[in-house]
């Protein structure tokens, strides 16, 4: 007996390139199709619904979401593109000690998508194929993924941008990543916050529904839209990377109004957001080691799963499964 199953949203994937075995292409397609339902790769698990926290109690005031975009940001910033080094290549594993790394997200995402590394899908492809996920499950843009990602043996370099640096040397973190200033902006407006130093904010945001003190950058959390940018033109904001008590820490404030809150402007179509957002969010995603190739990933049209062909002792052949189409 064959059972059909469907999956939607082709036509907002390229054209496949897919030729039987091929089980990196395979595992990948996967975890990013099947999100839910029969045969599910349950990856999306911990980002459904878009607020919740899936390694605790939801009145931490975290969300998962969030921390899987923070964890890519964070793995990508120590590209040097120049020397061919860092960017998505999960080396933040070995970096989570380090200041700029504090807070258990890093620790929650990467134990979250340890299960799911194997021979064909590592580490590296998993903090990229979080994002992607994140997004999706968030409303946002579905970015293009590709796979092949060669996780990293030790840590990379110092370079995440803190929320006490200065702007010239946060401008020369981005550049050494192979994003320009207007780049810069762009990928952190687009970025998912979460804020919960006590730095950044003072203990009166903790309360029994909000346990650790966590600061959302806009006022639809549940949401991938252009709020934090549409809120910080109006003067709205809750984004304390703008607004802090401590002024020092007003690193957002200092990146986006740094050419005249020129590019902040031109964010402000929803539209608009989200195709720059696909766009650099798929460069970060894609910044990789050299020597490391990678290959697009997208949704198989017409996939068997499971396939299983038996002969009983009288001769009759039986032959099970599935057949998951994908619909435009």
């Amino acid at each position: 007996m064959l059972l059909l199953v469907s999956c939607l949203f082709l036509h907002l994937y390229p054209a496949f390139a897919y030729l039987y075995p091929d089980r990196l292409y395979e595992e990948l397609e996967h975890l990013l199709v099947d999100t839910n339902g029969y045969n599910s790769g349950h990856f999306a698990v911990g980002v459904t619904p878009c607020t919740l926290y899936f390694q605790g109690p939801q009145t931490t005031g975290r969300q998962t979401s969030a921390q899987w975009m923070r964890v890519a940001f964070h793995d990508f910033s120590t590209a040097n593109v120049a020397a061919g080094t860092g960017g998505i290549d999960a080396s933040i594993g070995f970096e989570t000690t380090r200041p700029e790394n504090s807070g258990i997200a890093m620790n929650d995402s990467l134990s979250y998508w340890a299960p799911f590394v194997n021979t064909y899908a590592s580490m590296a492809d998993m903090v990229a194929l979080g994002s992607t996920v994140a997004s999706a499950a968030c409303g946002g843009p579905i970015f293009p993924f590709k796979g092949g990602r060669i996780s990293a043996t030790q840590a990379g370099e110092f370079g995440v941008p803190e929320p006490d640096e200065e702007l010239q040397p946060t401008l020369e973190r981005f550049a050494g990543a192979g994003f320009s200033q207007t780049r810069a902006i762009q990928l952190t407006a687009c970025s998912v916050h979460h804020a919960g130093f006590p730095l950044i904010v003072d203990t009166s945001v903790v309360t029994p529904n909000n346990t650790q003190g966590g600061i959302h950058f806009d006022d639809t959390v549940a949401v991938f839209d252009n709020h934090v940018v549409t809120e910080y033109i109006d003067g709205t904001t809750p984004n304390p990377l703008v607004t802090s008590f401590n002024v020092s820490q007003r690193s957002d404030l200092r990146l986006f109004s740094s050419d005249n809150n020129a590019t902040m402007q031109g964010l402000q179509d929803a539209a608009t957001f989200a195709s720059v957002c696909t766009d650099v969010f798929t460069q970060m995603l894609n910044t990789v080691p050299s020597g490391v190739s990678l290959r697009d990933i997208t949704p198989i049209p017409l996939k068997p799963v499971n396939i299983q062909l038996g002969v009983s002792s009288a001769g009759t052949a039986t032959l099970t499964g599935a057949i998951r189409v994908c619909l435009s």
